[in-house]
């Protein structure tokens, strides 16, 4: 069996990619720039036999047309993620153009496929986001390519494509190939708690590749990868409890926080920056519901790993690599 990774030199797609080879199957990347590979975590030491590489973008119909060819299925995790607006043209086209060209290509073969999605197509809820929730009328241009990419492929589904959409929330754990969002998050809750509404959902990245490996061969579904609901007095003990170092929360009114969302809107139209304040973020951080995974788990056997480990095993990432310095990673910083 041959499996193409899309976005395999990002988070979710390269754990995929190496479990996928650990488990005996022979990978293919699509992918814009081989050199990367050298920097990733847990590609750089797998056999380089079991590893094939197809040099183009998902954008790119005949390079996705060459990446297909002689595959017996697809795993489609590449996505463009930037919450600015005046990077919407490009998040468009490589999330909505980009899934078009492998889904759809994948459909036509009738491969087995998994599109990896994103909770952020349900947007928020006042009770628990359950795979019956509708879709959101999305504002920001990120989510907007994600719910646009979602209905065409819930389109396929519908025609009878061989195709399961799987729906991580905040992915953490170690081994990225670079500060994602997610960490850069985490970056801030580590440095500075925040005392307001709700909580986040995190899920374990080893959890998600394992989830995706199982609803590969587990056929047309769609599946709820919702991890653990932590408020955020739940998860400054958490980050306490693995640190050992003791924050006071910062109190932050939820208002107050959508506010500094929109004026995040209107600085990255002129400075660019990468940490996700925008009004979009921010209405996600203060209404966030759990999202409900009950039966996701039960159909693939699922567990998810103790948050606790999760956040551990990032914020030693974030220390080894210079991105928190001892002082705010306490014990882990060894």
């Amino acid at each position: 069996m041959t499996v193409l990774v899309t976005g395999g030199t990002g988070f979710v797609g390269s754990h995929v990619a190496a479990r996928l080879a650990a488990s005996g199957r022979a990978v293919r990347l699509l992918l814009r720039d081989p050199a990367k590979l050298a920097r990733v975590p847990v590609l750089v030491d797998l056999d380089p036999a079991s590893i094939d590489v197809v040099v183009g973008d998902v954008t790119d119909p005949e390079r996705v047309e060459r990446a297909l060819e002689g595959t017996t299925a697809v795993v489609h995790a590449a996505a463009q993620v930037s919450l600015a607006e005046r990077d919407a043209a490009r998040v468009r086209e490589v999330n909505v153009t980009g899934t078009r060209l492998v889904v759809g290509g994948a459909a036509r073969r009738e491969l087995e496929t998994v599109y990896v999605s994103s909770v952020s197509v349900f947007g928020t809820s006042r009770s628990s986001i359950t795979l019956d929730s509708p879709v959101t009328d999305a504002r920001g241009g990120y989510t907007r390519s994600k719910v646009a990419a979602e209905r065409v492929v819930r389109d396929l589904q519908r025609k009878g494509a061989h195709v399961a959409i799987v729906y991580p929330s905040g992915v953490l754990g170690p081994d990225p190939p670079g500060l994602s969002a997610t960490h850069l998050g985490l970056v801030g809750w580590v440095r500075t708690p925040p005392k307001t509404t709700s909580g986040c959902s995190i899920v374990d990245v080893r959890d998600v590749a394992l989830a995706i490996e199982r609803a590969l061969d587990a056929g047309p579904a769609r599946w709820m990868l919702g991890g653990t609901f932590l408020t955020y007095a739940e998860l400054h003990a958490a980050i306490e409890r693995v640190t050992g170092v003791h924050r006071r929360p910062i109190s932050m009114p939820a208002p107050v926080l959508r506010l500094a969302g929109r004026a995040g809107d209107l600085a990255k139209r002129v400075v660019p920056f990468d940490y996700p304040l925008t009004y979009e973020a921010m209405v996600m951080a203060t209404l966030a519901t759990p999202y409900d995974s009950e039966a996701t788990c039960r159909a693939l056997d699922l567990e998810w790993r103790p948050v606790d480990d999760t956040l551990a095993d990032s914020i030693r990432w974030l220390a080894e690599t210079g991105h928190l310095n001892a002082r705010a990673a306490g014990t882990l910083a060894s």
